[in-house]
């Protein structure tokens, strides 16, 4: 897998890879999905009959195409896992690819904020006061997010990451979106990828609105190239907010997500704690060691 990913580069063709690369792509996928890194609830955006499919059928046989679509998903899902190489500024520096100088000019559908995406996964205690995370929004139409550190950078209990609050300077004038824990928002996916890369599947994910609270943390550290530190400050991809998904809806990439802050549903906010002050507890040290050091160096994409 290593040797594969040193030759690929995000939004490039497969026809343009020599047969060794193919070999190489086609071994890496199997060595994923051993190790269990090839997730098909993931990498199902980049399946199909999508641009790089339809090309490489001319080179190569039916079963060979799809073997490589898929270990070109595989391969682009693994540098994007939390603690991937793909959370770090440098991949993209060295990566052949076209990304976003900046979000201006992006129809956010009314909204009054833009964000870049990835996502991780559930967590039994995030940062927010160690909310379970798949518990908090069971049976409900809400998705936890983990909001950009700039979006939640004061700490009362001290330095990132724990139960993180907007700072005052959050808000349209700085471009930094107030989101921090127990925070809630409306919004809809965009599409566009921050990066050159087709755009696989249906319109669903895109004509419908989503609901998002705040129960974890996307520290700049260990996602530098996604999750901005300080109010004001942009990405990558010139977004100055990102949100880290937990369990995003079917269709998933990293879409650019537009949004607006409003208040949470009561069902959520009752089990946030209802005036929310027992979300703010300090953790054990077992949750410290659970939960804040996975996100730290876990913090995808699909």
């Amino acid at each position: 897998l290593r040797q594969a990913l040193l030759f690929f580069r995000p939004g490039s063709s497969v026809v343009s890879r020599s047969p060794a690369v193919m070999s190489s792509l086609a071994k890496a996928a199997a060595c994923a999905v051993a190790l269990g890194l090839h997730l098909p609830s993931l990498v199902q955006a980049r399946l199909g009959d999508g641009i790089n499919a339809t090309a490489a059928a001319e080179t190569f046989p039916k079963s060979s195409e799809d073997d490589l679509v898929k270990a070109e998903a595989t391969i682009r899902l693994a540098a994007l896992i939390p603690g991937g190489a793909a959370r770090g500024v440098g991949y993209f520096k060295n990566a052949s690819v076209q990304m976003a100088a900046s979000v201006s000019g992006i129809d956010m559908k009314g909204h009054e904020y833009l964000a870049t995406t990835t996502q991780y996964a559930d967590t039994c205690c995030a940062s927010c006061g160690s909310v379970d995370t798949a518990k908090l929004v069971q049976g409900t139409d809400y998705h936890v997010v983990a909001s950009a550190q700039a979006m939640q950078n004061h700490f009362g209990m001290g330095e990132c990451c724990w139960c993180g609050k907007a700072e005052s300077s959050c808000g349209h004038e700085s471009g930094t979106a107030p989101m921090g824990c127990t925070s809630c928002a409306k919004g809809r996916f965009i599409k566009k990828l921050p990066y050159g890369a087709p755009i696989q599947g249906g319109d669903e994910l895109f004509s419908k609105e989503f609901n998002i609270v705040v129960a974890d943390i996307c520290p700049h550290q260990g996602n530098e190239a996604w999750c901005p530190e300080k109010v004001g400050q942009v990405n990558t991809f010139g977004s100055k907010n990102h949100f880290d998904w937990a369990q995003p809806p079917a269709g998933f990439d990293n879409f650019y997500f537009a949004f607006t802050p409003m208040p949470c549903a009561a069902e959520i906010d009752q089990r946030l704690g209802g005036g929310r002050s027992a979300t703010f507890e300090q953790p054990s040290s077992v949750e410290v060691a659970r939960g804040l050091r996975a996100r730290t160096h876990r913090n995808p994409r699909s």
